[in-house]
């Protein structure tokens, strides 16, 4: 499920293309330190996720129809409404795993362009007598 305006998801979209490109550099441990801090983060979003049943059913309102439908207005907001917890989760999930993958490729580019230079200089080694 994409952001309710999409830009967010889109602009790591767009930026992990930069570095597939080679537009766009970041530093390797930087990249892997943000990496795993968006999968830490992703992970309790995910537990926080599964929780979501145990608060969308809000009962103690009374049995007038205004407690009735104020319930369940409260467990709309949970979920299956509009503007949900639910919703607002897995929109920050989505984008969490758009912004992993993006520092992702900056550790994989770092590692090609590693490779390819320590092929260069193989090639060009002069050995010694």
């Amino acid at each position: 499920m994409a952001n309710p305006d999409g830009s967010q998801l889109s602009q790591w979209l767009t930026w992990k293309d930069g570095i597939e490109g080679g537009a766009i550099a970041v530093d390797f441990e930087v990249a892997r330190k943000l990496r795993d801090s968006c999968s830490a983060l992703r992970a309790e979003l995910e537990m926080a996720l599964g929780e979501v049943d145990w608060v969308s059913n809000v009962k103690g309102m009374g049995t007038l129809q205004s407690g009735i439908d104020l319930a369940r207005k409260f467990s709309l907001k949970a979920s299956g409404g509009e503007d949900s917890l639910e919703k607002s989760l897995v929109s920050h999930i989505d984008v969490l795993n758009e912004m992993e993958a993006y520092f992702q490729e900056c550790v994989t580019r770092y590692f090609a362009v590693e490779a390819e230079n320590a092929g260069r200089l193989a090639r060009h080694e002069v050995s010694g007598s």
